[in-house]
């Protein structure tokens, strides 16, 4: 029999509280105090939950059955009532914050308390509004304490008060006992926020998996919109949100050229396991303090680091997707260029390999100092034998000999040779490979030595 208004006017207090149903998971909870509430069981998440819907004869059964129907309407859509309501409260807060005196403290609460809940506030993260954590650190100070006590340690009216022990109480972070009138004990911080932050986390790991969907929607809405390839950033808060944010994200690939001033301090941070990381820094990064400890710090990591004398310029590539270049290089305050995918930023991908080919890698002896090792280049003992050889003019048949080689083995090293070099022509294989050979030699005295080798 569905519960009417007859049957609430008749039901007596007894000496525990008791429950008269209303259906659909309402019903009015009669205190032994003579109180009356209307409440709602309701499973949000696979958990059981209890709201308030009121107090009795203020909220009657007609007003309680319209809130129990609005929020049977929520759970159909995916809202949590509680969660709905505790939103909407925190806005209203909010928007009367500057026309509303804050709450007076009373002369005999504890200063611990009030400087706590002043300062900002961890367990707001789990939906504990300021009151609320009022009430409970009192309780928790008081261990035990009627509505009246509350009353008066929060300088708030009875009604006010033992609206907000009913509320905490629902949250789980206080009981009370059945004498008369009752009395409320705060229950244990490690089980009440512990509960608390359990659910909140199964909330966050819900949201997280509409990570995927969401950015679907991004990169759906970016091709249909027409993203900027190049972005300029000025402003040094958003330009390391943006940095950290590469550095997280990063899949499977991170390049760039260090050079002084840094254009990523935290350098000493590792990415996600299996990104491979490379790194070439020039002469005026290598001097600054510090710089060669960071250094070897990453490479203990599994980042590889070379060095080369001077860089143009200064340079972080995510997945080749996505880089920062500073428009003015010797400016730490100066604007930054974001370059999403395009052929620009192919070009840069590819002068970086170009550099990293040339430079001398970074080791460190096991005392701990650097060393520089000879560059590691394509051209290796094969161009070493055939530079003269190529540079002088002679034929295949000429070089064989003075190799020592068969002409396949000659064709074959000379194939890998230009492969290895991306050029089409011997001229160019000759020239390239005397490059790499004499890097520090004018083409003058660069000839002047391959002539002399031929002889």
């Amino acid at each position: 029999m569905p519960l009417t208004d007859i049957e609430i006017r008749r039901a007596k207090p007894a000496d525990r509280p008791r429950k008269l149903a209303a259906g659909g998971g309402l019903y009015l909870l009669l205190n032994p105090n003579g109180s009356r509430y209307w409440r709602l069981d309701y499973r949000f998440a696979g958990k059981r939950k209890t709201i308030s819907m009121g107090t009795y004869p203020k909220t009657d059964l007609k007003q309680a059955e319209g809130k129990r129907d609005e929020a049977r309407k929520q759970l159909g859509a995916g809202i949590d009532p509680g969660e709905h309501r505790k939103n909407q409260r925190a806005g209203d807060t909010g928007r009367s914050a500057n026309s509303r005196a804050p709450i007076a403290r009373a002369s005999n609460m504890p200063k611990t308390i009030h400087d706590k809940v002043n300062n900002p506030r961890p367990l707001a993260a789990l939906g504990i509004d300021d009151m609320e954590e009022r009430a409970y650190r009192a309780l928790i100070v008081h261990r035990i304490a009627t509505v009246e006590e509350i009353a008066n340690l929060l300088a708030l009216s009875p009604r006010k008060a033992q609206r907000l022990l009913d509320t905490i109480e629902s949250k789980g972070l206080a009981t009370y006992s059945q004498e008369r009138p009752p009395r409320y004990i705060a229950t244990p911080p490690e089980f009440a926020v512990e509960a608390l932050a359990s659910q909140r986390r199964a909330d966050i790991e819900r949201a997280c998996l509409t990570i995927p969907e969401l950015k679907a929607q991004a990169i759906s809405a970016a091709s249909s919109d027409g993203q900027q390839i190049v972005e300029v950033i000025t402003n040094r808060a958003a330009l390391g949100q943006i940095l950290m944010h590469l550095h997280q994200t990063a899949q499977h690939e991170m390049i760039g050229f260090q050079r002084a001033p840094s254009l990523y301090p935290n350098h000493g941070k590792r990415a996600h396991v299996g990104v491979h990381i490379r790194t070439i820094s020039d002469a005026s990064y290598i001097e600054m303090p510090g710089a060669l400890n960071s250094i070897r710090q990453v490479m203990k990591m599994g980042e590889e680091a070379r060095f080369f004398s001077a860089l143009p310029v200064k340079m972080v590539i995510v997945d080749r997707r996505i880089g920062l270049i500073p428009l003015k290089t010797d400016d730490p305050n100066g604007p930054i260029m974001l370059l999403r995918s395009s052929a620009l930023l192919d070009a840069l991908c590819a002068h970086f390999e170009f550099i990293w080919e040339r430079a001398t890698p970074i080791v460190f002896t096991q005392a701990g100092e650097w060393k520089a090792t000879k560059p590691t280049t394509r051209l290796s003992e094969a161009a070493g034998q055939l530079i003269p050889l190529l540079a002088a003019g002679l034929n295949d048949k000429a070089i064989a000999h003075e190799s020592g080689m068969s002409a396949a083995t000659l064709n074959r090293r000379i194939a890998e040779l230009m492969k290895s070099s991306g050029i089409r022509t011997r001229f160019q294989l000759g020239w390239r490979a005397a490059m790499d050979a004499y890097p520090n030699r004018s083409p003058q005295q660069q000839t002047a030595s391959v002539d002399a080798a031929a002889e």
